[in-house]
């Protein structure tokens, strides 16, 4: 099987290690994104409480900006209101005052955007970008199904040290596929879903359902969205995000990650029609909501983050030392070939 495997293995690796490469250093620097979002905002996204103070309507707070598309609010009494402005601006406002309290960092915001550009298209969101990056992942995928069995063949259960360049890059290559091979499974399986537009009606084919017509939200009037607000049945909700043009409160009782602890509350006709429940979702479309978390790991929280970040790191590093494998090969049989007679 070894011997079978080894040189579609090889070859794949030589053709789509550069890119697969890219991703995965990307893929680790997106590692805590949020959370470092959420840091570089820390002067801004808190304020002090006001003895005895109550939070202003939702229509209040959105007045303070009238070209806001979402308003966020979290279920803390030190958090800022945020507002979503035109051109990826963020600010945030006192949710007791309205008063502006900041903006959002710019910098990193702009940072990790750059980053997410190169990680999905190579720097450039373009037809043959995404179409490169696209067959890379199946490429890395072909290379983790077909990896596996010859690690297992050879199992080596741990770091070696004083080891030759040569025996250094095997051992690394095998014990980091050994150890990371079903979190770059999951993190692969899940990024076909961005990198094709088959891929979740295949899913839906799977598990014997149609995918549900795309139904668009009914205009949800000029308000007021205070009472709606107050009648949502969420009791322990974390954030709540408002978009008035789509007339939706998207409600998280959990954190990101945890998609089946969301739901969706519809505005039509100035009162509050339909919730989307996770647990009355279809399979496959619950399914589909968990492909974005369990490919950054934020599914499984801090400690999911952590091991995505880490797979990332490895992915890395199995690309490296198998270039390394795959370059010394070469040399070698280039070396070993006859040399032409001197007349």
């Amino acid at each position: 099987m070894r011997r079978f495997l080894f040189w579609p293995h090889l070859i794949a690796g030589v053709l789509a290690g550069c890119v697969i490469f890219i991703m995965s250093v990307t893929g680790v620097l997106l590692t805590y994104e949020k959370q470092m979002v959420a840091w570089a905002d820390r002067a801004v996204n808190t304020v002090s409480v006001p003895a005895g103070a109550t939070r202003l309507p939702i229509d209040e707070l959105l007045a303070t900006a009238p070209k806001a598309s979402a308003l966020t609010l979290w279920n803390r009494p030190e958090a800022a209101a945020q507002l979503a402005l035109p051109g990826n601006k963020l600010v945030y406002v006192n949710p007791y005052t309205g008063q502006l309290v900041g903006e959002g960092s710019a910098g990193i915001r702009s940072f990790f955007r750059q980053v997410i550009l190169w990680h999905r298209w190579l720097g450039e969101n373009t037809p043959t970008s995404k179409a490169i990056t696209g067959a890379s992942n199946l490429a890395f995928l072909f290379l983790l199904l077909t990896g596996v069995p010859m690690w297992i063949q050879r199992p080596i259960a741990g770091f070696r040290r004083g080891l030759s360049p040569k025996a250094r890059d095997y051992n690394w290559h095998h014990v980091l596929g050994i150890w990371a091979a079903v979190p770059l499974l999951l993190i692969v399986v899940t990024a076909v879903f961005f990198s094709y537009s088959w891929a979740t009606p295949l899913l839906f084919t799977l598990t014997g359902e149609k995918p549900a017509a795309e139904v668009k939200a009914p205009p949800s009037g000029p308000g007021p969205y205070e009472p709606l607000f107050r009648q949502i049945d969420a009791p322990q909700w974390q954030t709540i995000t408002f978009r008035p043009a789509a007339g939706t409160f998207a409600v998280e009782e959990g954190s990101w990650g945890r998609v089946d602890l969301k739901s969706t509350w519809t505005i039509k006709d100035q009162a509050l029609v339909r919730s989307d429940r996770f647990e009355t979702l279809p399979l496959a479309r619950r399914l589909r909501l968990w492909v974005r978390t369990v490919h950054t790991g934020e599914a499984g929280g801090l400690l999911g983050q952590t091991i995505a970040g880490l797979a990332s790191a490895a992915g890395a590093v199995l690309v490296y030392t198998g270039l390394a494998l795959s370059w010394r090969r070469l040399r070698a049989a280039i070396a070993a070939r006859p040399k032409a007679a001197v007349l």
